[in-house]
């Protein structure tokens, strides 16, 4: 089979960093091609080489048998490559068409204007090839995130790539839009394309991939046809450890109710929601993207507006008109957007950890940075932030690592209600198992967790109850025993809403 992508001995170095040492990749045509390794293993890096992004120190590209150098992206995207990265980057005030042509808009006439109506033509066709109804005219400010990562992957698909990479694409997407994603995969390898695909869900990987490569700290470990690999051998490669139990939920004692929240409307979306916490329990929100599930937590603190509703703490109602509304009275919400939400790229993981928690480590308005550095590197050595030090940018980190960075945000201000909205998306196996045995023992210690996650295995193995969303309404409420994948996705894509208290 045609070898149309190879990586010889690459290396790349950043201040005080190794990210990449003597890697080598190759991908042949027609092929889906997995890369697979912890957050920080170097992932990100070898992506952005090969779509020019980064320029290797050492080592070649190697591009259908021709040796390339690339200087920056266009020179990829002119070589055949096409990359959709975790992260989306669009602007918010351009419509979807726009968004999805910038840089080419195609031009008419003489006086070279933008031909809209064949961008419009072009648009809805890409859109039309991944089953997807979208009006294209629509601001780009106005859609959700899976909306926004289905558009990044249509605007790549829109270049005509011979060789897409795909960095996390499902990561924000229901299940249905992930059954799409995959029958366009398959039709585009069908059709000659080439793909490499990074993701962390490994029964993705199982289910979509023909070929396999891990890589750890930088430096290629193993390949193999995905055929021959088995779940336990991954996890080894890929952490240098054996990794049993992804969902460590720990038992506890379920208390009184903490929370509850009774008639949540915004006039919009949300319609009547209504649920109840208790102490140390941890409850889920199922459905597909768009149903509610964050918006319903917005709501709560004070992050989006709502028209009608009731938040009661230990049976008192609070008056959450913001945010720090709800911080200060122990909700703490987690978004799910990170780079948006989560944290501030420019600023340390240090100060990012600190920043919602000031106060407490403040005294007449000067830090102590004493207490400062023994919060911030309390929560680095707990859930083993890939950094040289707690000065270092988060900007800088993998997206695994500013994961880690927002939940250590939200965790440094003692939380009496935690809401975390997707808190493993993007991260890989053993930082997952990390942060679910952080949950388990978080809700040990009588924390009430929210916890709202498109990854069903997640949901069912460590949620006490389940509530599940569609259409802005609370379909359904599931205890741990009943709660099945059968049962949930019933409820979430057929069965007829009512407005129940969970």
């Amino acid at each position: 089979m045609e070898k149309v992508l190879e990586l010889k001995k690459i290396r790349k170095t950043f201040p005080g960093v190794v990210a990449l040492q003597n890697m080598c990749f190759t991908l042949k045509k027609g092929e889906i091609h997995a890369i697979a390794g912890e957050n920080g293993a170097g992932k990100s890096t070898l992506i952005k080489v090969m779509a020019g992004v980064h320029i290797p120190d050492e080592g070649e590209i190697i591009v259908k048998g021709r040796q390339v150098q690339f200087t920056c992206p266009q020179d990829a995207i002119t070589a055949g490559i096409g990359v959709v990265h975790q992260e989306t980057s669009l602007f918010p005030d351009l419509s979807i068409m726009e968004n999805m042509f910038i840089g080419r808009l195609p031009k008419k006439g003489f006086f070279r204007s933008v031909d809209f109506a064949k961008m419009k033509a072009e648009a809805e066709r890409i859109y039309a090839m991944l089953d997807i109804k979208m009006d294209v005219i629509k601001p780009v400010k106005t859609l959700g995130i899976a909306e926004k990562q289905m558009l990044e992957i249509a605007k790549a698909l829109s270049q005509n790539s011979e060789i897409l990479i795909l960095d996390e694409p499902t990561a924000a997407l229901s299940i249905r839009e992930v059954e799409t994603l995959f029958k366009i995969i398959e039709k585009l390898k069908a059709s000659g394309v080439s793909i490499v695909y990074i993701s962390h869900r490994l029964e993705e990987i199982f289910q979509i991939a023909d070929y396999i490569s891990v890589i750890r700290d930088g430096e290629y470990v193993a390949s193999a046809p995905v055929s021959q690999v088995d779940t336990a051998q991954l996890v080894q490669w890929m952490v240098g450890r054996d990794v049993d139990e992804f969902y460590p939920k720990a038992e506890s004692d379920i208390g009184e109710v903490l929370l509850s929240v009774s008639g949540l409307s915004d006039g919009s979306l949300l319609r009547n929601v209504s649920f109840e916490i208790r102490e140390g329990e941890i409850l889920g929100f199922a459905g597909l993207a768009g149903a509610g599930r964050s918006e319903t937590a917005t709501a709560v603190v004070g992050l989006r507006p709502k028209i009608t509703g009731a938040v009661l703490l230990k049976g008192k109602e609070l008056k959450i008109r913001k945010y720090l509304d709800a911080l200060e009275n122990g909700i703490v919400y987690i978004s799910e957007d990170r780079q948006r939400n989560g944290v501030t790229l420019p600023m340390s993981i240090k100060d990012n950890i600190t920043l919602a928690m000031l106060k407490h480590i403040c005294r007449f308005g000067v830090i102590n940075r004493k207490k400062d550095k023994e919060v911030a590197g309390s929560y680095m050595k707990q859930f083993q932030i890939a950094a040289p030090h707690m000065n270092f940018v988060v900007g800088n980190l993998s997206g695994g690592n500013q994961q880690k960075v927002s939940v250590s945000k939200g965790l440094a201000c003692n939380p009496r209600v935690l809401i975390l909205d997707e808190p493993t998306r993007g991260v890989d196996v053993g930082a997952k198992a990390e942060i679910h045995d952080m949950i388990g023992r978080l809700a040990a210690s009588g924390m009430s967790i929210i916890m709202i996650s498109s990854e069903m295995p997640e949901v069912l193995s460590m949620s006490d109850r389940v509530v599940i969303f569609r259409q802005g309404a609370v379909a359904g409420c599931l205890s741990r025993e009943e709660a099945t994948q059968e049962k949930v996705l019933a409820l979430a894509l057929e069965a007829k809403v009512t407005e129940v208290q969970a």
